[in-house]
């Protein structure tokens, strides 16, 4: 409404300029005045030619050229004018309709003497963010000699990106892995089937109440208890803390790399991304299901609104014992070493990746506590993260 009041504005002061410099030329007389109306006249009529010109009927089309876009790419597109009836434009201005989280400027140009009734141009959008962006219209802007009269027109083309997370190639192995600062043991860890018992032994320190087999140690006079099959654990969970935070891009970064070189490796992975909503992945393996991660990784936000170790207490009761967990977070509180411990002895072990640059003295404290209940913690620098992107480096 405001912009065509103002279009209104526009040609009633180009119909007043009209009416005065003929009035003028009327009433003066004489060479001059009349020099100044027939001079005026043209551009004058130009003017209005552009403000009924029939801008809605100009057919505008956007071509993307990429479609498989991860964060820091650039996107490439062109656009595809053709106007309804031929019109030598001064001055065309084009430009993307607002798009959040995207730097639109970098899609406006004004290009100069238009003589054609189709024409195109290229324009890039460089240092693409993570998320899914929807361009919904393109609008033109068409001005006189003198700017007296300005016509937008806006054109519905709506258009989808997905800007997947950048990832860094790693290597994910079974053996421990040196990582950026610290030492993370294999995260296959050695899982006791409690459901086979293979034979009996004497009792040994350590050993649980619920394994002394009473049958035998009544035969024998002494402790004994149940040996029981060992397997390796070959599911793998990653759990991702989407609690408000600044480095939550680093964290995705990095859920994203480590889910990649998992899969690539042949294990059977999984995430469990809960916010103002609630994603669970099964552990499976295979393209199909890292596409699949990777598409809500790109969408995914840090929009929890309960903290991280209250997530992992409400999810643990649908984790079975027999897989190894990652949890991702860039922080480490007392109610999350908390909630670790009672998973670690519910044989609930895993490991933490801790996403920060300097640490506390408490939070070291805390890294001891989980260290000591047999929970490694990995801390991975946001800056050799930032820096491992630009240098594409083949290890971490």
């Amino acid at each position: 409404m405001r912009k065509r009041t103002r279009f209104i504005r526009q040609v009633f002061g180009l119909f007043s300029l009209f009416v005065i410099l003929f009035s003028y030329a009327m009433f003066q007389g004489g060479f001059v005045s009349w020099f100044l109306f027939y001079s005026f006249l043209p551009f004058g009529l130009y003017s209005l030619a552009i403000a009924v010109y029939p801008f809605h009927r100009v057919i505008v089309r956007r071509v993307i050229h990429q479609r498989q876009l991860h964060a820091g790419d650039s996107l490439t597109a062109t656009v595809e004018v053709r106007f309804p009836i031929w019109f030598p434009f001064v001055a065309l201005t084009m430009e993307e309709a607002d798009v959040p989280l995207l730097k639109m400027e970098q899609t406006k140009v004004t290009i100069p003497f238009i003589w054609k009734r189709t024409f195109s141009y290229t324009y890039e959008l460089r240092e693409l963010p993570r998320g899914e962006h929807i361009f919904s219209a393109l609008r033109l802007t068409a001005t006189d000699f003198f700017g007296l009269i300005e016509k937008n027109s806006i054109h519905f083309a709506e258009e989808t990106i997905l800007v997947y997370p950048r990832y860094i190639d790693i290597m994910y192995r079974k053996a421990e892995q040196q990582f950026d600062q610290g030492m993370a043991a294999s995260l296959l860890q050695i899982h006791r089937d409690m459901t086979m018992a293979v034979g009996v032994r004497e009792y040994a320190p350590g050993d649980r109440f619920s394994w002394v087999h009473w049958k035998a140690s009544a035969r024998k006079q002494r402790l004994m208890t149940k040996e029981f099959e060992e397997r390796q654990r070959d599911d793998l969970i990653v759990v991702l803390d989407r609690t408000p935070t600044s480095l939550f891009e680093e964290i995705v970064t990095f859920v994203a790399s480590f889910l990649r070189a998992a899969i690539k490796q042949g294990v059977q992975t999984g995430l469990v991304s809960v916010g103002s909503d609630r994603t669970i992945f099964p552990a499976r393996n295979g393209e199909e299901h890292l596409q699949r991660l990777f598409y809500h990784l790109a969408k995914v936000a840090c929009d929890s609104h309960e903290p991280f170790a209250r997530v992992i207490s409400n999810e643990r009761a649908n984790w079975r014992a027999t897989v190894a967990f990652c949890y991702v977070t860039s922080y480490l509180q007392k109610e999350l070493v908390f909630t670790l411990g009672e998973m670690s002895a519910r044989r609930h072990e895993g490991t933490v990746f801790l996403i920060k640059d300097d640490l506390t003295k408490e939070e070291r404290n805390w890294m001891e506590a989980l260290r000591h209940k047999g929970i490694h913690v990995v801390v991975v620098s946001p800056r050799n993260i930032m820096t491992t992107l630009h240098k594409g480096r083949d290890e971490w």
